[in-house]
């Protein structure tokens, strides 16, 4: 058992100062003070006066076997670590595909994404890919979503050059069979649209909302802030109740002038009108895109990464100046929301999985600690898998 004492707790919203208990990769007892001696049950306590107590956050969009590969074999993305992933507060992921999901096939994303889970973190997966007709693993969506344990989702793209062109009828009918077989499965069942700058923009899935009966906040588009006028459109599409996902790996700093900063594009949604509760964040770790000039000669790599998320998320409490609480809700409690695993995750109340990051007094991390295990200590991860220390050749 774990106890976290005198911690300043957010679930999302303030609750003040508490104790926490933990048993197993549970939270069981959250108290002004919990009392009592509990050295025969071999408790370890963790004192924390001063400091802030938040959720685990989700990471909705993660290249955990890696991605790119648009210039060549010699562009891939090596795939994710699990100490890199913790390190930076991410207690659950979503593994998806890139834009190759040939060269990386489905059945690599779901060997490791078991491996992820198995390594200490929790780990789920999107079926599909650029392609179409999507890449699954037993031979359609609804099958994935209805007899795959970690499936949760689809995905697809628009919007983009690199997609594979799918008309309105065959993003409509993969968002159908996402939605049935997550009915089914007993899952969200949502569909996760990459966007690229294309002038159609969202203009489809705003077609969809208007012409279908496909619930509205099961598509979640992402990438929305890399071009001024896609977010612009975004926001209207969030206004009509879908959720849309900010992509923090991508900004102005990173070399993208018409992009918007990811905690910049929190606090313009908001004053723009729309509801938190459809603002979602991920990082696209691992993520790339070849640059390319006007003649089409490749000029070099742009690659997102898994820190971005941490840094954003500080950015809009210090930088925007906006609630802790919200802070916490885009990247934590919403995300958990959208991909279908709240209450379990997202929140620190009874019963909730102990996903925990321990902040200090600059929001800087502490500690992490997923499933009630300390995950990483003051910037260095405690989880690694087999091969990291390894000095087998």
């Amino acid at each position: 058992m774990l106890l976290i004492r005198n911690a300043n707790v957010y679930s999302p919203a303030p609750m003040g100062r508490k104790d926490v208990l933990i048993e197993g990769d549970k939270v069981i007892k959250i108290a002004d003070r919990i009392a009592g001696d509990y050295s025969e049950l071999n408790v370890k306590t963790v004192e924390a006066e001063g400091k802030t107590l938040v959720p685990g956050f989700v990471d909705q969009h993660v290249h955990v076997i890696g991605a790119g590969g648009e210039a060549g074999f010699a562009t891939r993305t090596p795939e994710m670590q699990i100490s890199n992933i913790v390190k930076h507060g991410i207690t659950t992921i979503v593994a998806l595909h890139g834009t190759d999901g040939t060269a990386r096939n489905i059945e690599a994303l779901y060997a490791k994404t078991c491996a992820l889970e198995e390594e200490g973190i929790t780990a789920r997966m999107l079926t599909g890919s650029f392609e179409m007709p999507s890449a699954t693993l037993t031979g359609s969506v609804r099958r994935d979503m209805i007899f795959i344990d970690k499936v949760i989702g689809a995905k697809t793209a628009i919007s983009d050059r690199r997609s594979s062109q799918p008309t309105k009828a065959m993003v409509e009918q993969l968002a159908a069979q996402a939605y049935t077989g997550g009915l089914a499965g007993g899952k969200r069942g949502y569909t996760h649209i990459h966007l690229g700058v294309g002038a159609r923009k969202l203009s489809m899935l705003k077609d969809i909302i208007r012409e279908t009966e496909i619930p509205p906040y099961l598509l979640v588009p992402t990438h929305i802030n890399r071009d001024k006028a896609l977010f612009e459109d975004a926001i209207e599409f969030a206004k009509m109740g879908g959720t849309i996902d900010i992509t923090t790996g991508i900004g102005p700093e990173y070399g993208l002038p018409d992009s918007v900063k990811p905690s910049e594009a929190v606090r313009r949604c908001l004053e723009a009108g729309v509801d938190i509760e459809r603002i979602t964040m991920s990082s696209d770790a691992n993520g790339s895109m070849a640059v390319y000039d006007e003649d089409g000669t490749f000029k070099g790599l742009f690659v997102t990464t898994v820190e971005s998320m941490f840094s954003e998320f500080r950015d809009i409490v210090l930088k925007e100046n906006l609630p802790l609480e919200t802070a916490i809700r885009v990247v934590s409690t919403n995300a958990a929301k959208s991909i279908g695993m709240y209450p379990r995750k997202g929140g620190i109340q009874e019963g909730q999985d102990a996903d925990l990051i321990l902040l200090g007094k600059d929001l800087e991390i502490d500690s992490v600690y997923a499933k009630g295990v300390l995950a990483a200590k003051n910037g260095v991860s405690l989880l690694h898998n087999a091969f990291e220390h390894s000095t087998m050749m």
